[in-house]
């Protein structure tokens, strides 16, 4: 038997297997789809079938079609292109979808910290897997199947590209986090001023032209869908909460809430000075190295954004952790392995609503700053 007929035999055999073993977990009663799984898989359905994708009424007929007993619409405000990740969902079964979906945001977030170890440190790769399932952020993110793993894997894509000076890969990868552009506000100004030099132009041009292709694809199957998520983000339709209605676990809207709480474009303020900040950072920047940028750009983002943070939207800050634990001497890394580890199994035990999980971000971050006197053997490329 050839070698490659061989490598056929084994792809298709566990292939089945693999079919056979999600069948068997699909028809489990147990088997829960992800509350927030659903405003995804519901976009995607009404978009297929040329509905309003922003419509609580349309998102809460389908969303009962997996949930008979679901009274309210889990509303799904990422903007247009990112339609063209969830109608093949809308394609499938509820339950299967959201297999395939759980499977490929865990997939993400391993391939991601694989790709920032190797950027990081030449030890064994199988610790990155170790520390990304220490995090919580990884944890909330299977709990709630939200889609924050294809945001760190474009993060952990780009740079990985960008050091192998493929700019247009790098910056189709990048395309990704636009699923929630508000999550990464800092990186994406970044990604923008290193449009003065040439890889950087090149990166942002295959971003762009990403993006620009997913909207061309909502726009095919619903022309109005632009004007739909507008209308839906200035007058939201009975049955969908205002994004201003939301309680929030990030200092932008405590400083809101103390200011002037009907004051929504105040929640924006922090964002704006870490983006203006930024921005003088890269102007006076001698040496550009994305590897030692990224990991403040993105703790920055998450800490400074206008909407969002929640304990599911974690997962992005692995960039920093990973960059961090990959420069760490063998006992320190434990320590930080170990950390991370208390504080997920923290943040189920303390249960409460999603806002009141704030402290979870800092706390992730803080190991990070302690990392300086115990540094191990480590290669960083700076490309």
């Amino acid at each position: 038997m050839s070698p490659r007929v061989r490598s056929v035999l084994v792809l298709l055999v566990g292939g089945a297997a693999l079919a056979f073993v999600a069948d068997i977990v699909v028809r489990t009663p147990g088997f829960l789809v992800p509350r927030d799984f659903l405003e995804y898989w519901a976009a995607g359905r009404v978009q297929l079938h040329g509905g309003n994708p922003y419509d609580p009424r349309e998102l809460l007929a389908e969303q009962q079609r997996a949930e008979p007993e679901r009274t309210e619409a889990v509303m799904m405000w990422n903007p247009p292109p990112a339609l063209a990740v969830y109608v093949p969902l809308g394609a499938l079964p509820p339950r299967w979808a959201a297999l395939l979906w759980v499977g490929l945001q865990l997939a993400s977030v391993f391939v991601a910290c694989d790709l920032l170890w190797r950027t990081y440190c030449n030890r064994a790769r199988w610790l990155a897997a170790v520390v990304a399932i220490s995090f919580a952020g990884t944890w909330w993110l299977v709990a709630y199947g939200q889609n924050t793993g294809f945001l760190l894997l474009g993060l952990a894509g780009f740079l990985h590209f960008r050091q192998k000076d493929k700019p247009y890969t790098a910056g189709a990868f990048a395309a990704l986090t636009a699923l929630k552009p508000h999550l990464l506000a800092v990186f994406g100004v970044l990604l923008v001023a290193d449009a003065v030099t040439k890889r950087g132009a090149k990166a942002l041009a295959a971003g762009v032209a990403v993006i620009a292709l997913a909207l061309v694809t909502a726009l095919v199957a619903n022309p109005q869908v632009v004007a739909q998520f507008l209308e839906a983000a200035h007058n939201p339709a009975p049955g969908a909460r205002a994004l201003s209605d939301w309680w929030l676990p990030v200092p932008a809207f405590w400083l809101r809430k103390w200011v002037a709480a009907d004051q929504f474009w105040i929640q924006f303020v922090p964002c704006a000075l870490a983006c203006a900040a930024a921005l003088v950072w890269r102007a006076r920047a001698h040496q550009w190295e994305w590897p030692r940028a990224l990991p403040l750009a993105v703790a920055v983002s998450v800490l400074a954004t206008p909407y969002g943070g929640w304990v599911f939207d974690l997962p992005v800050l692995l960039v920093p952790v990973i960059c961090a634990a990959a420069q760490l001497a063998p006992r320190a890394l434990v320590l930080l392995i170990a950390t991370q580890a208390a504080l997920t199994a923290a943040s189920f035990v303390l249960a409460g609503a999603l806002h009141d999980y704030w402290w979870v971000a800092p706390l992730a971050l803080a190991p990070c700053l302690f990392t300086k006197g115990h540094r191990g053997r480590t290669t960083v490329s700076t490309g």
